[in-house]
């Protein structure tokens, strides 16, 4: 689990973020709606008093999200979760044939 403080607003919020909430946004993700799985993952992770201040900030008055906080949201989220893992590259194939290589 990992504790993640950002500020929405001049308000500090607290957010508890483990692998089984992100991964299933992520899930939501890939399923085409980005911004309620965003919503989801930033409503549930709030620390329980935190959370109808934060409803305030990221949703109208319909309780539709705001599309634009939520994201910004969960890409500091998203940064936050990708810290201290490996990185991940993809070596280049060697377009070379052997008859290049040998000239």
């Amino acid at each position: 689990m990992k504790e993640i403080v950002l500020v929405v607003g001049g308000t500090e919020f607290t957010f508890n973020v483990g692998n089984a909430e992100y991964n299933k946004f992520v899930d939501q993700t890939t399923a085409g709606r980005p911004t309620q799985a965003g919503f989801n993952l930033l409503t549930k992770t709030v620390e329980q008093k935190q959370r109808a201040s934060l409803i305030e900030l990221i949703a109208d008055k319909e309780r539709q999200p705001k599309a634009l906080v939520v994201m910004n949201l969960v890409g500091e989220i998203s940064e936050e979760m990708g810290d201290g893992l490996p990185d991940v590259v993809k070596l280049q194939k060697s377009t070379a044939t052997s008859a290049d290589e040998t000239a």
